[in-house]
């Protein structure tokens, strides 16, 4: 089936729901803005050759196993609930969440008068969760506990146990926070995931696409690499009788850049620094003679090391 796919057009998944806004903020600090609207197909400015189609996020592993868009985002919680994880290959793993940078995690919890302070506790008893594929897996796996019951919920799911539908529930926190502040304990860890970029396995058999998969992918990890840690190109004047002892302090991807001045005693050099480099490294090349330390933030870094090899 063609599923409204046009020839020579990479069809990429954006999941609807809390990934949705962060999704769309990596894509336009990307260079690829959408005009989030009421509409289930976006397409850019600039790659006229990529239609965005905005999916469930539950049902994202499914639809890509299928064909029905070429790639797309969505939790490695929900690829592993599906039970899709060997139907799809896994281009990249971004970590970020709805509020921050950094994974989410698939917890445990119940209400402390409830008596569930360990997993071995939920023996027999009734887990709310959104995950049941997921949660009873987890349980098995990790615990060897089989014999629990399982309330399918869709959403609000801790408020479940305080209404006694159930004794535990499983939940996606980033922090745990609100959990707790609401009066649960955190019982276990059973997954820790983040967003992931997969694939459908006929689709990355297409060069052109593949390619055009890679770029996004690239692209919305040097955005999320200058995130997780502020990166600056770093402009200063160094004393020539200096020169080789500063460039071995400064950190760069291949070395740093190092440019005449009219002034032959001086040289310009540039190198791009992380924040916590340069608040060790400014003091000791003031000390140095080296003078005029401009840092530039730099909103996206591209590394070498994001290229992977030949995927053919």
């Amino acid at each position: 089936m063609s599923y409204g796919k046009k020839e020579g057009v990479l069809y990429f998944g954006i999941p609807s729901g809390s990934l949705n806004e962060q999704v769309l903020r990596l894509l336009a600090k990307s260079g690829r803005p959408l005009k989030a609207g009421r509409q289930y197909e976006l397409q850019g400015p600039y790659d006229k050759d990529v239609v965005f189609r905005v999916l469930d996020r539950k049902e994202m592993p499914q639809k890509v196993a299928d064909g029905i868009v070429d790639c797309g985002i969505t939790g490695k919680d929900y690829i592993f609930e599906a039970d899709r994880e060997q139907e799809v290959e896994v281009l990249g793993d971004f970590i970020f969440s709805k509020y921050t940078n950094q994974p989410s995690r698939l917890v445990l919890a119940s209400r402390p008068e409830l008596g569930i302070e360990k997993p071995e506790d939920c023996q027999g008893r009734i887990i709310a969760t959104e995950l049941p594929n997921l949660t009873k897996r987890r349980m098995a796996e990790l615990y060897g506990i089989e014999d629990i019951k399982i309330l399918h919920s869709e959403g609000k799911t801790e408020a479940k146990v305080n209404m006694g539908e159930c004794d535990a529930f499983t939940d996606i926190t980033e922090t745990g926070a609100t959990l707790k502040a609401n009066g649960n304990n955190i019982v276990a860890e059973l997954f820790t995931s983040n967003p992931q970029l997969i694939a459908n396995r006929d689709a990355v058999k297409d060069i052109a696409k593949f390619e055009k998969m890679e770029d996004i992918r690239m692209c919305i990890d040097a955005v999320l690499q200058a995130e997780r840690e502020p990166v600056y190109m770093v402009f200063m004047d160094v004393p020539t009788a200096v020169l080789s002892e500063v460039e071995k302090m400064l950190p760069s991807v291949i070395s740093p850049t190092v440019s005449p001045v009219v002034d032959e005693t001086w040289r310009s050099v540039a190198a791009v620094i992380r924040e916590s480099q340069l608040n060790i490294l400014a003091p000791k090349l003031l000390r140095l003679g080296v003078d005029g330390i401009v840092p530039i933030p730099a909103p996206k870094v591209f590394t070498q090391d994001m290229v992977k090899a030949n995927h053919f």
